[in-house]
């Protein structure tokens, strides 16, 4: 699992969600040739899956970290197939609310942002609000994950570990 992807998976955890990563649901599509019908099943992989009583969470995380951030330029890249195709979108919608056994209408979709491009937070987020896709900014999850740290109980989690080891040592205050 990618670094930032745990940290996300420390946040919905925080929700109260129990979390599973890189799941996989496979959608049939009709492929693009011109000489034949013919249609292909594909694994569309979600990085991270969070159910809860009340809502199934299908999470993609990017963390862009090391780039020039999240755009509405890079939209178009494939990374974003799941939000930006309505119908492979409600496919795997259909395919969760399946086989977790939630409503389609309690399965919802999130982008965990670890950094966005400058001057690009508000059209990123506008852009995926229409397709009810809710973006979770880095400080959304770094406010989640320094509640989950503040916890006594223990937990065996690097995250959390982290937080309470710069906590401790003075490096963060919180």
């Amino acid at each position: 699992m990618e670094s930032f992807e745990h940290v996300c998976k420390v946040a919905l955890e925080a929700e109260g969600f129990v979390v599973t990563t890189n799941v996989k649901f496979p959608v049939t599509r009709q492929t693009r040739k011109a000489s034949r019908v013919e249609f292909q099943t594909h694994g569309y992989e979600v990085d991270l899956v969070g159910a809860r009583t009340d809502e199934l969470v299908l999470a993609s995380v990017k963390s862009f970290f090391g780039s020039h951030g999240v755009s509405l330029g890079g939209l178009d890249q494939s990374g974003y197939k799941l939000f930006n195709d309505d119908e492979l979108r409600a496919e795997v919608i259909r395919v969760a609310s399946e086989r977790y056994g939630y409503a389609p209408n309690r399965v919802k979709l999130r982008l965990y942002v670890g950094r966005f491009a400058p001057r690009s937070r508000d059209s990123v987020i506008a852009h995926f609000r229409e397709r009810d896709v809710a973006v979770w900014t880095p400080e959304q999850v770094a406010e989640l994950v320094l509640r989950a740290a503040e916890s006594r109980t223990y937990t065996d989690d690097a995250v959390i570990t982290t937080v309470k080891l710069l906590h401790a040592t003075g490096h963060i205050s919180r």
